[in-house]
């Protein structure tokens, strides 16, 4: 595992995680997954470790999961087992981040999308560049918000608006993201790292006791099922990738066509 793709940075207690795949707009593979879990798992109980950052090099945050990992396999029509997927890689990383009792905090630019969304949607504030923008994206490939998405994305904007973004799968940008409360601030793009960490260092004054516990709570206030979910999630997404939709929707995107969806 090359340890590369994602970076780490500790300083005054503030653990930064940085997405380092800026050629492929930070789109995640299993080995960046990977990287991130191990991560997230070596701070947990580390307590040098007050705060921790997610963010991405380059122009974006997250464009989502690289589809061009499992290419030949949709080209072949081969079945791809979506569900042990994500048990293994997106599912361990959602939980791990509502698990660790201190604060994450996302710092997001450019593109947020698909599983970058529901990565940031795991985090427990979000601060976007001016220049984010957000989609949930599943929708145009035939399948569902993974990651958690489908319990989180309505969790903090409700059923109304979740769906809203979910079946239209529309882009919007951070002022409207802020507007509808997907994100809690909104800074020049250029100031986004500053600003993140100016926001880390506030909350590692917090007594780290507080934090935890208020963190704890509201997970089970909330978010109680969280673990379950996620894998019910698994296997719904399972059933919509087993589709033929899924295979034509990933293919039209490879191949930059539109896609000629099933209509029956």
């Amino acid at each position: 595992m090359d340890e590369t793709v994602v970076l780490r940075r500790l300083e005054g207690g503030v653990l930064r995680l940085s997405l380092n795949r800026p050629h492929k707009l930070n789109a995640l593979n299993r080995e960046s997954a990977e990287a991130l879990i191990a991560a997230l798992r070596s701070s947990e109980h580390d307590h040098d470790v007050r705060c921790i950052i997610v963010s991405g090099e380059g122009r974006g945050f997250c464009s989502g999961q690289d589809l061009d990992v499992f290419r030949g396999r949709y080209e072949s029509g081969e079945r791809i087992d979506v569900a042990e997927h994500l048990r293994h890689t997106y599912n361990v990383v959602t939980l791990l981040l509502r698990r660790i009792e201190k604060p994450v905090i996302a710092s997001v630019n450019g593109i947020v999308a698909g599983v970058g969304l529901s990565l940031a949607l795991a985090c427990d504030l979000r601060i976007a560049a001016s220049d984010a923008t957000f989609t949930v994206g599943f929708g145009r490939i035939g399948l569902v918000p993974d990651g958690g998405g489908s319990l989180l994305l309505p969790a903090l904007l409700g059923l109304g608006k979740a769906l809203e973004l979910a079946l239209l799968n529309e882009r919007i940008n951070a002022d409207e993201a802020l507007r509808i409360g997907l994100v809690n601030r909104v800074v020049p793009t250029d100031q986004l790292e500053e600003s993140t960490e100016r926001v880390a260092a506030q909350l590692v004054e917090m007594p780290p006791s507080a934090l935890a516990y208020t963190k704890r709570a509201f997970n089970r206030a909330a978010i109680p099922n969280l673990a379950g979910w996620l894998n019910e999630e698994a296997d719904l997404q399972q059933l919509a990738s087993d589709h033929p939709d899924h295979r034509e929707g990933v293919l039209a995107f490879l191949e930059k066509r539109a896609p000629a969806f099933n209509r029956r």
